[in-house]
């Protein structure tokens, strides 16, 4: 469930083509347990529960207020960046 949680919020906070140039970085600028608590685990199940992922659903199960604040927006800057 958690991969599933965070590349929700990785679709949901980056912009379409956006390239992480240090995933490790990407990876910690996110609060995982912050982040599991703005999904309702109910709906998220129903979303992948037939075997492929309904994306829509898996969507509308994260609550993107509480998504947004599991983001360290400054570590997602420094990860998007293209090394000097």
């Amino acid at each position: 469930m958690n991969k599933w949680i965070f590349r929700l919020l990785l679709l949901a906070l980056l912009p379409a083509g956006a390239v992480a140039q240090d995933m490790g970085k990407l990876a910690e600028a996110v609060d995982k347990e912050k982040a599991v608590e703005s999904v309702d685990k109910e709906k998220m199940t129903e979303a992948v529960s037939s075997g492929e992922v309904d994306y829509e659903k898996a969507y509308d199960a994260v609550d993107k207020e509480k998504a947004a604040d599991s983001v360290d927006v400054e570590k997602v800057k420094e990860a998007m960046s293209t090394p000097e």
